[in-house]
């Protein structure tokens, strides 16, 4: 297969064969309850019971086997954990606390709040007007037998904790972690934090790692290929049975000193490989032994941004993460600007407010070489192909660098 240089993929077509060519890994485990949180499931979780259990009062106050009278007599109280046993005669209540159960056999069809009672010596008063019914929680309200309370694929909160912990449950089946092996390239990448002649830092790969582990993966550092083919392809070709992915970033561009398109070419294949995008138009896809490959730009500006808008999607799909949606907010731009009609740009920037109405800014360069362009700004405003000029104004989407890694 030869790489047509001049060809352009759209994110759209792009997006559509990385999620076509996934294979679900569905390996899966089993884990401690409390140690679920940010982990997909791989099993529904069904009720074994219901949720209460029994009908129970939802305040403290007074429980009545209710008719026509507003007087009662006290017969007895119900705690949680002990509740009142015997039956109710008309006109009778019993003193009750919240959470209590309230048994078939008591007969109670009322709860009344504390503060709408007179308490008397052995009998109560209602003051107020109340319903028949009121302030009992019924069987099963919550949650009931049998039901699937979440999904296969669902990606567990801190909030679903508390649910999970009242069913009971002390382990759940999820899947393992995406394994992501992640490399830099380019002889000239310094990989140390002392300043060398002729070299640059490395900006990108930590940033990856810290990236992926955000978004639930396990993140491996395989460390530096420089640009030497066959280093690229040993270095290679011997990680892609121990990750479920592999990425790199640089040496993807059609320069004599970039190995990566031609490893892929060589032994393996790629999906596509330039974008019309801006930034990060090079930007393979392909798979290296059936390992999936994704190799980014070297430019940690493009890299950043073609990870939180192509990346990380393909690897939430790929992880079994059935939910993930990305929020999007459409909001008028305070600027103008004039852009390529075909290509889909990503400009950083981020929301403003004026006279109690919010506006978005975007940065004042948008060169993918300006690594404050991503620590400056708070999102992305993504501008569709099909747009040649923007008017002050206009509305544009914009997300959240946060909103993406979650």
């Amino acid at each position: 297969m030869k790489i047509k240089k001049n060809r352009l993929t759209l994110v759209k077509d792009a997006k559509k064969k990385m999620k076509d060519s996934i294979r679900l890994l569905n390996k899966s485990e089993t884990i401690n309850v409390e140690k679920s949180e940010d982990r997909v499931l791989s099993k529904n979780i069904i009720s074994n019971f219901n949720i209460p259990e029994e009908n129970n009062s939802a305040v403290d106050g007074y429980a009545l086997n209710f008719k026509k009278n507003n007087q009662f007599s006290v017969i007895g109280e119900s705690k949680p954990g002990s509740p009142f046993t015997k039956s109710l005669k008309t006109g009778e209540a019993i003193k009750i606390f919240t959470g209590s159960n309230i048994l078939k056999e008591n007969k109670i069809n009322t709860v009344v709040m504390l503060e709408d009672c007179k308490i008397l010596k052995n009998s109560i008063e209602i003051r107020s007007k109340f319903k028949i019914g009121q302030n009992i929680r019924k069987k099963g309200e919550d949650v009931r037998k049998n039901k699937i309370v979440f999904m296969k694929g669902r990606k567990i909160r801190s909030v679903d904790l508390a649910q999970l912990l009242s069913l009971g449950i002390e382990k759940v089946n999820v899947y393992k972690k995406l394994k992501v092996g992640i490399f830099s390239t380019g002889s000239e990448i310094n990989q140390s934090l002392k300043r060398k002649k002729n070299y640059i830092f490395d900006a990108n790969k930590l940033t990856l790692i810290s990236m992926f582990k955000k978004i639930g993966c396990e993140a491996l550092d395989l460390g530096l290929i420089k640009d030497d083919f066959n280093e690229t392809k040993n270095k290679i070709t011997k990680n892609s049975s121990k990750c479920d992915l592999l990425v790199s970033t640089g040496g993807i561009s059609s320069s004599e000193t970039d190995m990566i398109g031609k490893i892929l070419l060589r032994f393996g294949k790629i999906n596509f490989w330039k974008l019309a995008i801006k930034p990060g138009r090079p930007f393979a896809f392909g798979e290296i032994k059936r390992t999936p490959f994704i190799g980014l730009p070297g430019n940690p500006v493009a890299a950043i941004v073609t990870f939180l808008m192509l990346v990380v999607d393909y690897v939430k799909i790929l992880s079994g993460d059935k939910n993930y949606k990305v929020k999007k907010s459409l909001i008028p731009a305070s600027f103008s600007m004039k852009k390529k009609l075909g290509r889909r740009e990503w400009v950083r920037g981020w929301v403003t407010e004026k006279n109690n109405k919010q506006f978005l800014k975007k940065f004042s360069t948008t060169g993918s070489g300006i690594i404050s362009s991503i620590s400056q700004s708070d999102g992305i405003i993504d501008i569709d192909e099909n747009v040649d000029y923007i008017k002050k104004g206009e509305k544009l989407n914009f997300i959240r660098y946060e909103d993406i890694l979650k």
